[in-house]
């Protein structure tokens, strides 16, 4: 393992060239694209992985397919960084409650703070469909939110430890018509009961604040939620219950909502661990994958911006995310814009830009999508046959004067006599041209290399100044070994 750098954002993390290194501070976030089959893994994937375990820094890496978990592991070996690994599975026996986390973390503003709380649920509601940004949508999940910052509340003054599944309960245990917690049925099997009755004895220990919270959330379920209309009320309900469900049952409930946590995100950038989640696409699901996969990340990235990096205080992260597309979320885009003051860095891997314009709302490369591509300052493309794909990366590398040749031949008057001419024109013409990205060369039986074009947000590379061209160029050819 690499020895601690005073300040890891100026350690050189990875050459292009033997005359071109990229720092840390310069890779805070890096965008790979490439068709099935170019390298963009085991190629790219495994260069910038192995860069950052050999520098010390910790990790979260993400499986989504089957074997990646291995992968990771085997990869994480080659730089000697085997004992670092944590592997979080079903097999592995490991707990991580990302409520019980938030809401009992200690030495940093917002620990048990229930707006937090509803930021986190709020995010994760989200994933379930296009972030359209407004809508319907937007409608039921401010309504779910009311809901859930009541039921957490109530959580809260009754002294019940915070899950998935007390808030469902609670939500679920809501009265749903006036008078009915006077109902004997009701005090007996309702979780909110259990609440009410907890807060009752605690009672003599509730500050000013405290009862002033309970008379505001007995006045919103026990008036507001049991008068309204059942039809929005059921709406409601199925927005939390849609994702609190999966983790109702095991193993999901052990390993999610049992109240502990056998790892945290301190752990990945101060201790230098390197997580692995393992909880595969293809094996649990799109959805339940997804969802999973996003709530650790989440939890990791909130926590690591609470932490401002100061030279020496730890030896940073990086997160490493194959099918990019399909760990997309809210809360990413302010993410990738600041993660490089806390120390860590985004390693993002996805076939196609079009994929990332879906998760993001839109049917091509717009407004949103650009602007979230813009906070990833190293762009690199392996072989790509998607045409806004190559066209984007034509327009970000861009154009340069150029002369361009013309040519003119032909004959005039009845005696046929030739004439020729020549000349130039100078014009703005693609640095790269969109075709010259299909035409990259891909690793085979016979090949190891994976071709491909860096770009580094704008700065020069030394390895591309000649005589002609001085200042050099904003782009690299560099082969990337499987």
């Amino acid at each position: 393992m690499s020895p601690r750098y005073e300040n890891i954002l100026d350690r050189p993390m990875i050459s292009l060239s033997d005359r071109d290194h990229l720092r840390f501070r310069q890779m805070s976030g890096i965008l790979c694209v490439g068709d099935p089959g170019s390298g963009k893994s085991s190629a790219l994937g495994k260069s910038f992985f192995q860069a950052f375990a050999r520098a010390g820094c910790g990790a979260l890496c993400h499986s989504i397919k089957s074997g990646d978990a291995e992968t990771f592991l085997e990869w994480a070996r080659e730089c000697g960084r085997g004992r670092d690994v944590v592997v979080f599975s079903e097999a592995s026996g490991l707990r991580f409650d990302p409520l019980a986390y938030e809401w009992t973390r200690s030495g940093s503003r917002g620990g048990g703070d229930v707006e937090s709380i509803i930021s986190y649920f709020s995010t994760l509601l989200t994933l379930s469909h296009p972030q359209s940004g407004g809508g319907s949508d937007r409608f039921w999940e401010l309504a779910a939110e009311q809901a859930m910052r009541h039921a957490i509340k109530l959580i809260q003054l009754a002294g019940e430890p915070l899950s998935i599944v007390n808030v469902h309960r609670a939500i679920g245990s809501f009265p749903d018509h006036l008078g009915q917690q006077d109902e004997q049925g009701w005090e007996t099997n309702s979780y909110t009961a259990t609440l009410i009755n907890g807060i009752r004895a605690r009672k003599d220990s509730l500050t000013e604040t405290q009862w002033q919270d309970l008379e505001t959330a007995s006045e919103f379920v026990f008036c507001r939620w049991a008068d309204l209309d059942p039809r929005p009320r059921s709406s409601i309900s199925m927005t939390v219950a849609g994702m609190a469900d999966k983790f109702l049952f095991h193993p999901l409930r052990h390993i999610f909502a049992s109240g502990a946590y056998d790892f945290t995100p301190e752990q990945i950038t101060h201790e230098q661990k390197i997580v692995i989640i393992d909880y595969p696409v293809l094996e649990y699901g799109k959805e339940t994958a997804r969802l999973i996969n996003v709530m650790i990340q989440l939890t990791c990235q909130r926590a690591w911006l609470r932490h401002q990096y100061k030279p020496g205080c730890c030896n940073g992260a990086f997160l490493y995310m194959d099918e990019f597309q399909l760990l997309m979320h809210r809360f990413q885009n302010h993410f990738v814009q600041v993660s490089r003051s806390s120390g860590v860095c985004v390693i993002a891997l996805t076939q196609t830009l079009l994929n990332l314009a879906e998760e993001l709302g839109e049917t091509h490369l717009g407004a949103k999508t650009k602007a979230f591509l813009a906070n990833l300052g190293i762009k690199i493309a392996l072989r790509s046959t998607c045409p806004d794909t190559c066209n984007y990366y034509s327009d970000v590398i861009g154009k340069a004067y150029t002369y361009m040749p013309n040519y003119n031949a032909g004959a005039s008057g009845e005696s046929g006599q030739g004439h020729t001419s020549f000349g130039g024109s100078r014009s703005l013409a693609y640095q790269v041209e969109p075709y010259e990205f299909s035409s990259l060369s891909r690793p085979d039986g016979q090949n190891l290399l994976a071709e491909a074009i860096v770009f580094c947000g704008g700065d020069h590379l030394n390895a591309t100044r000649t005589e002609k061209c001085p200042q050099g160029r904003n782009h690299l050819r560099v082969h990337f070994s499987r």
